[in-house]
């Protein structure tokens, strides 16, 4: 079955994914957010359609998760099939990745202070925790492993400058599920990642304790055009190109 594309009636990006996501697929849209139709759910990642994404998940139906994009936000959303984000363990080649003009800096092995990237609040609230007592956690669990700076980096905070800047001379970034694990990655800064959903929980660590003894993996540029292949603009989504890859990748993981 095709799914129904639900969307946030006011919102600005959740009637225009669900619009091109539905046409895309051949499924049905509707803003009715009050009730769970029959078969697989597909919406952008605001708060009105979280109570529905939340009940297919129990349901155990397939749900198609739409949110701004790994790279090039302002053009691009992801997609990820039964998953919040993907995992970057699909082959890919490094031409979707080019276009981003983002290039993957050597491992830093030096630096001063411990970037910290909460999410917002309400993304927070979302999956059941209070973005205040996670950093208030983060920091106290630090603390007890690292006397070196500590600086937090609010979502907001990108009004007045670059994660670019934060970056700079940073030992590492500890997020939850934020892109700014994405962003240090490629600046070769190394992240400690504590949602195990999150993209970048692959190439970094969960457990605080080894702030001192941060992960350098391998394979960071394979992963980042994973991600880049999983990300498509408005009129990659609406011609169906999404919903096509998405099947043939599902497909080729069975």
């Amino acid at each position: 079955m095709t799914p129904v594309s639900y969307y946030a009636a006011g919102e600005v990006s959740s009637p225009r994914f669900a619009f091109a996501f539905a046409k895309g697929c051949h499924g049905e849209l509707t803003d009715d957010l009050a009730y769970l139709y029959p078969g697989p759910v597909a919406a952008f990642g605001s708060p009105a359609a979280w109570p529905l994404l939340t009940q297919a998940q129990s349901a155990h139906r397939d749900w198609y998760y739409g949110d701004h994009a790994y790279f090039g936000r302002s053009k691009y959303f992801r997609i990820t099939k039964n998953a919040y984000q993907h995992d970057g363990m699909t082959d890919a080649t490094p031409s979707r990745f080019e276009l981003f003009h983002r290039e993957v800096q050597p491992w830093r092995r030096s630096g001063g202070h411990v970037l910290v990237c909460p999410n917002s609040a309400v993304y927070c609230q979302l999956h059941g925790f209070d973005v205040q007592d996670w950093l208030a956690m983060v920091t106290a669990t630090l603390r007890q492993h690292t006397d070196r700076e500590i600086r937090v980096r609010w979502k907001s905070d990108v009004r007045n400058r670059s994660i670019k800047d934060d970056l700079v001379e940073a030992w590492a970034v500890v997020v939850f599920s934020s892109a700014s694990a994405l962003d240090a990655l490629i600046a070769g800064v190394p992240a400690f990642v504590l949602a195990p959903f999150a993209a970048g929980a692959r190439l970094g660590l969960s457990d605080l304790s080894p702030i001192e003894q941060p992960l350098y993996p391998d394979g960071r540029e394979p992963f980042l055009w994973s991600l880049a292949d999983h990300q498509w603009t408005l009129q990659e989504i609406y011609s169906g190109m999404a919903w096509r890859t998405l099947h043939e990748r599902t497909a080729v993981a069975a």
